[in-house]
């Protein structure tokens, strides 16, 4: 009877949700997603049932003047018995002349169904964002241009979001609404996402973690991300992804999208380290720029409180 209430509340979760989605701007995207998962939903911070400390910095189309630049900070740590989980974040994104800095609260409640580690979560989330246009920077064709007359704008752009994150030992899901208030200063509106992934024992020493990242909007094409990485002896892992259409694993000329390789290592059951490369596929920029470089950095404190939890924390 609750798998059935359960299947029934995630039906209801994204079809409450899909209807709510209207055209917007893109959010700043991450090839480590399956690692940065609080940034998009406030469902998953205190999961891990340890103190996590986490920082991502992707420089996104290398040589390509006015290319993205982003990077995050990020904590989140369970309370009161693994009930509940808080967490705090920080994002900064560049991209040409427009820039935006924003400061993120999140807090869940952690709903366990079974004995077994299935727990349901649901997480709000409150953010801040300092929005700023710099047009002076630009070097136009038309210098008299009335788009660009005002150099410099500034806004502050508060926010709410709300996520629903299922996760167990072996596979998790996840469904969410970081930014549900459209703003007209910079165009946002909502984006739906859903996360997914699980973990397979291919054998003692190897394992298989694939994971996939949907982003939507009204008035974009739906994308999907698509990695899978193997896991040696929980020491080190590697594996590739791809990002396109969503129905679609390769990308094409036409719809566009892109391929990669990431890396990574447990130093010790306190410090991952991960790296990616990734190149586009089908769009001009890709003939004018030397693909896209992220680095990952995560630190659990693990306390003695929880030397109960000797398995590496996968999601």
């Amino acid at each position: 009877m609750m798998k059935n209430m359960i299947k029934k509340l995630l039906l209801f979760v994204v079809f409450v949700f899909s209807a709510f989605i209207s055209m917007a701007q893109q959010d700043a995207m991450f090839s480590h997603y399956m690692f940065n998962t609080q940034a998009v939903n406030p469902g998953y911070v205190g999961s891990r049932q340890v103190l996590s400390v986490m920082s991502v910095y992707r420089t996104q189309w290398v040589g390509f003047d006015g290319a993205p630049n982003t990077g995050t900070l990020s904590l989140n740590t369970p309370l009161f018995d693994d009930n509940l989980g808080f967490g705090f974040s920080f994002l900064y994104d560049k991209v040409g002349p427009v820039s935006s800095t924003a400061f993120s609260l999140d807090m869940a409640y952690h709903l366990q169904v079974t004995q077994s580690g299935h727990k349901l979560s649901f997480g709000l989330k409150g953010t801040g964002n300092y929005y700023q246009t710099n047009f002076a920077i630009l070097d136009l064709d038309e210098p008299i241009d009335d788009s660009f007359t005002n150099d410099e704008q500034k806004r502050f752009l508060p926010n709410v979001g709300v996520g629903l994150y299922y996760n167990t030992p072996k596979w998790y899901f996840g469904v969410s609404v970081p930014n549900v208030i459209p703003h007209e200063f910079d165009n946002s509106q909502m984006h739906l996402f859903l996360i997914g992934g699980m973990l397979i024992e291919i054998n003692r020493d190897i394992k298989l973690r694939p994971s996939v990242y949907i982003k939507s909007t009204k008035s974009a094409p739906v994308n999907m991300d698509i990695s899978a990485y193997l896991v040696f002896k929980d020491l080190f892992w590697l594996g590739g992804m791809t990002r396109t259409a969503f129905g679609r694993i390769i990308p094409t000329g036409k719809i566009g999208g892109g391929v990669g390789l990431m890396a990574g290592i447990n130093i010790n059951e306190n410090i991952a380290f991960g790296y990616s490369y990734d190149y586009s596929l089908g769009n001009t920029t890709f003939k004018y720029n030397g693909g896209s470089h992220e680095i990952m950095l995560r630190y659990d404190f693990i306390f003695k409180k929880r030397d109960v939890v000797k398995s590496p924390r996968y999601f």
